[in-house]
């Protein structure tokens, strides 16, 4: 089995690639339109081996890519790794705040902060008891049917009631449990509202108490990602995880392993 803990973090290499002001003025000059090695030398009083140090540095980050162009071979600014470093950031200057994000085209992500153990969050997502005080959808609603999973091959059945009595379901089959880390699992609605099936994953990670949940859903097409998109979505995962967290902030804190 290969050790995933060997390796490097993105956000480490994008953070070590920003470190210097060299670098930085590099890729605020390229964020103006793409350059050449003697181009992007001129400001400095470099020479063009230690700029081409600094860019090798950059390449390796994934911030900047080189094109092929007749006898030139200019650098072009990559955005996607400074745009994941902002949102981490902008987590940290509201982190009780729900982040969405779409890495793929086929993919919603959802990433919130959590004033508690890991072994807590977990445990609200896996434990009827608590998961009914919760994830029961509008409010005034309440999760009449709760069957969990418990291990990679279990299957699960939520059906949510609202007010008016009106019943909405969902089942699925787990793939992966790894307590108190990660549940990655399918799921189907009773009443179809995007096309085809989809593929969840629920990721945690502890840090001084601290835990980051990280939910991707993973959807069959474009189509189907975009359809969920247009919902209110976003709006009813902020509203259930503002309740996790106000349920977590009552629940006991116990010592423990993470």
């Amino acid at each position: 089995m290969s050790d995933k803990t060997n390796i490097p973090d993105p956000l480490d290499i994008t953070f070590a690639a920003l470190a210097d002001a060299t670098r930085r003025a590099i890729l605020a000059r390229l964020a103006l339109g793409e350059a050449s090695v003697n181009e992007l030398a001129a400001p400095f009083r470099l020479s063009q081996p230690t700029i081409s140090k600094h860019l090798k540095v950059l390449e390796r980050a994934g911030l900047i890519s080189q094109e092929r162009s007749a006898q030139r071979r200019p650098r072009r600014l990559v955005a996607k790794p400074l745009e994941e470093a902002t949102a981490w950031l902008n987590g940290y200057r509201n982190p009780g705040t729900l982040q969405l994000t779409t890495p793929t085209d086929r993919e919603i992500t959802f990433r919130r902060v959590f004033a508690a153990p890991r072994r807590a969050v977990f445990d609200a997502f896996t434990k009827p008891v608590l998961l009914k005080q919760w994830f029961y959808g509008a409010p005034g609603g309440i999760l009449a049917v709760c069957d969990v999973a418990l291990k990679a091959g279990d299957s699960f059945r939520y059906v949510w009631r609202s007010p008016e009595g009106a019943e909405l379901g969902m089942r699925g089959q787990c793939i992966e449990f790894v307590r108190p880390k990660r549940i990655v699992a399918t799921e189907k609605w009773d009443q179809p509202w995007y096309p085809g099936d989809a593929v969840g994953t629920f990721a945690l990670e502890e840090e001084g108490g601290v835990t980051t949940l990280t939910q991707t859903i993973r959807y069959q097409s474009q189509a189907a990602r975009d359809m969920v998109l247009k919902t209110s979505v976003e709006h009813g995962v902020a509203l259930g995880y503002d309740r996790l967290a106000k349920l977590l902030e009552s629940l006991p804190v116990r010592k423990g392993k993470k």
